[in-house]
C-alpha cells in the first residue's frame, strides 16, 4: 500500500450539540501503547532522531510526546514548540481555506481555470472551462506533470503569473477522476493569488491560522522562525545520519509548505473535531465542507480502505470505523494526522527521518483507530510493528545504498576514469539559463565543480569527458549532467541550459 495520502469522513457537532463531561486527560489505554511503541522504535539505531506526537480525545487536555534531537549530532533537544516539516499535510489546511473562501465569495469552488485565466490553453482534451477549484483541491483536474512537481519541490518557486505558460507546455492529460498529486493544490494557490493579488501564505495566515491562534506554531515561511525552532530532516545510511537543512521559503508551496509544532497540531486536530472553544471565529460548516468526500479514491491494503477524498482529507474505513487522514513525506521526514470523528479523537505523528517510516506510521495509525474505538488486537499490532522495524530499517538502508551503487555501476558513466584539469573544469563554469528552471550557476571549487540551481545545491563528480554525476547531498542516486563547452550548454534533468 502506498502511504502517500489517506483521510476520511468527519461528522461535525454543531454549536448546540450537548457535550458529555470531559475527562481530565486522554485515557491511558489510548496513550500508553502508542507511547511504548514510539519509545521502543526510537531506541533502534537508524529509526528517527526526534519524534513529535500528539493525541487528543474529546475535551481532554492533549497528550504531547516529543523526544529526541531536532538536529542529530547537535545539542538540539526537540520540544512541544519545535516545528517539523509536515509536507503534504498542507493540503488539509488548504482544503479548509478553500471552503472558507468559497463561503465568503472570495474564490468560489465552482470557479473554473478559464474564469481565472481566460487565455489559458491546456493539452487536449483538458478543458479550462471544466476544471474547477473544487476539482483542483480534490485531485480531479485530469492533468499530470513531472517538471512542475520537481521544480517547486526542489528548485524554485513558480510565480503565479507564470502558471498559464507552463501549464500549457509542461502538463499532460490523464484518465479522469481522482489521482493524488501536488499539481491541483499548486494551481489552486496560483489561481488564488491571480484572482485576489494575495498569496496563499497570506490567506492561510489570515483566514485559518490566526483565528485558531496557530500563527506561532504553524508557518509557511521558515525565514520568520528562529533557526533553533525547526527540526532538520535525516536519512540513515546504515551507519550514520545524514542531516538536511530545513526547506527555504522558496520551496514552501501550496501542496507541501507547512512547518508545525506538536502543540499546534494538537489544536488543529481539536478544531477539526469540534472541540469546544478551539475554532475561534471559524464556521463549523467550513470544516464540514473541507472534510466531506467528493472524489472516489482507491487506496487499500486489505485492512484499511481509503475510498474517498475531500478537499484535503482521505476518508478511510478500518474495522468498521471511519477516520480522516492525511500523511506527508519528503526527503528525511514522514508525518501523518488521523482523526476519528465518532469518538472525537485524533493522532498527529511526525518524525525527522524517512527510514522505512511510512510503513511503521501506517501501522501506528491503524492501531490508534482501533484503540480509540475499543477494538481488540491493537497492542499486538504495535508490538509486531516494532519487532519488524529493525529488519525494515536495515532493508531501507541497504536498498538505498544499493540503488546508489547500481546507478554508479552503469556503463554510461564510462568507468569514472576522467580526471579533468583546471582548464576543462573552467570551460564548464559560468552562468547558464533555462526558461523554466532559471539560472544554473556552475563554479570551480578547489579541484571540482559545484552548481546551484535555485535552492538546489549540486556537487559535480567527473565521470567521462563532458559528463558529470550531479548529487544534491541526499542519499539518492546521482543524475547525469552533460557539459558541452563548444555549444555553451549544460544538459541536466531533461533541460538544456545555455550561457
Amino acid at each position: 500500500m502506498s502511504f502517500i495520502a489517506i483521510p476520511a469522513i468527519l461528522a461535525l457537532a454543531t454549536a448546540t450539540t450537548a457535550v458529555a463531561p470531559a475527562p481530565e486527560s486522554v485515557r491511558p489505554a489510548l496513550v500508553m501503547p502508542i507511547e511504548r511503541a514510539l519509545d521502543a522504535a526510537q531506541d533502534l539505531p537508524g529509526a528517527f532522531p526526534a519524534v513529535s506526537a500528539a493525541i487528543v480525545q474529546g475535551d481532554a487536555a492533549p497528550w504531547i510526546h516529543v523526544r529526541g534531537q531536532a538536529h542529530s549530532g547537535e545539542d538540539t533537544a526537540a520540544d512541544g514548540g519545535t516545528l517539523f516539516y509536515i509536507a503534504s499535510q498542507t493540503k488539509s489546511f488548504m482544503g479548509l481555506l478553500g471552503a472558507e473562501l468559497d463561503r465568503s465569495g472570495v474564490l468560489p469552488l465552482d470557479t473554473t481555470l478559464a474564469d481565472v485565466w481566460p487565455s489559458l490553453r491546456l493539452p487536449a482534451p483538458a478543458d479550462p472551462h471544466r476544471i474547477t477549484m473544487a476539482g483542483l483541491l480534490s485531485h480531479q483536474e485530469g492533468l499530470t506533470t513531472d517538471t512542475l512537481n520537481f521544480l517547486t519541490a526542489y528548485v524554485r518557486d513558480l510565480p503565479a503569473a507564470d502558471y498559464p505558460q507552463w501549464l500549457a507546455t509542461e502538463t499532460a492529460t490523464r484518465a479522469p477522476g481522482f489521482r493524488y498529486a501536488n499539481l491541483g493544490d499548486l494551481i489552486y494557490g496560483a489561481a488564488l493569488e491571480t484572482r485576489t493579488g494575495r498569496s496563499w501564505h497570506d490567506w492561510l495566515d489570515e483566514a485559518v491560522l490566526r483565528p485558531l491562534h496557530l500563527e506561532d506554531g504553524i508557518s509557511s515561511r521558515p525565514s520568520r522562525l528562529a533557526p533553533g525552532r525547526i527540526a532538520w530532516n535525516h536519512q540513515w545510511d546504515g551507519q550514520a545520519w545524514h542531516a538536511s537543512a530545513p526547506k527555504p521559503d522558496a520551496l514552501m508551496h501550496a501542496a507541501g509548505g507547512l512547518l508545525a509544532s506538536t502543540d499546534a497540531m494538537a489544536t488543529w486536530m481539536q478544531a477539526n473535531l469540534g472541540v469546544a472553544g478551539m475554532r475561534g471565529i471559524l464556521v463549523a460548516a467550513d470544516f464540514a465542507r473541507s472534510q466531506q468526500p467528493i472524489a472516489k479514491a482507491h487506496l487499500a491494503d486489505g485492512e484499511i480502505d481509503c475510498d474517498g477524498y475531500s478537499l484535503g482529507w482521505y476518508s478511510c474505513m478500518y474495522k468498521g470505523q471511519r477516520a480522516l487522514m492525511h500523511p506527508g513525506s519528503y526527503v528525511g521526514t514522514v508525518s501523518v494526522t488521523v482523526l476519528v470523528p465518532s469518538v472525537r479523537a485524533g493522532l498527529s505523528l511526525a518524525v525527522n527521518s524517512d527510514s522505512a517510516m511510512e510503513g511503521f506510521e501506517l501501522e501506528v495509525m491503524k492501531a490508534f483507530i482501533g484503540l480509540a474505538t475499543g477494538q481488540s488486537g491493537e497492542n499486538e499490532r504495535l508490538d509486531a510493528a516494532v519487532a519488524a522495524l529493525p529488519s525494515r530499517l536495515a532493508g531501507k538502508a541497504d536498498k538505498r545504498m544499493d540503488a546508489i551503487a547500481t546507478a554508479r555501476a552503469d556503463p554510461s558513466w564510462g568507468g569514472w576514469h576522467w580526471k579533468p584539469g583546471a582548464p576543462e573544469l573552467q570551460a564548464c563554469a559560468g552562468s547558464f539559463h533555462d526558461a523554466l528552471f532559471g539560472t544554473l550557476l556552475v563554479r570551480v571549487e578547489g579541484k571540482r565543480l559545484v552548481a546551484d540551481a535555485g535552492e538546489m545545491h549540486l556537487s559535480l563528480e567527473p565521470a567521462k569527458p563532458g559528463l558529470f554525476a550531479a548529487s544534491d547531498g541526499t542519499l539518492e542516486p546521482p543524475e547525469p549532467l552533460a557539459c558541452r563547452p563548444k555549444a555553451g550548454t549544460i544538459e541536466w534533468h531533461g533541460r538544456t541550459f545555455g550561457r
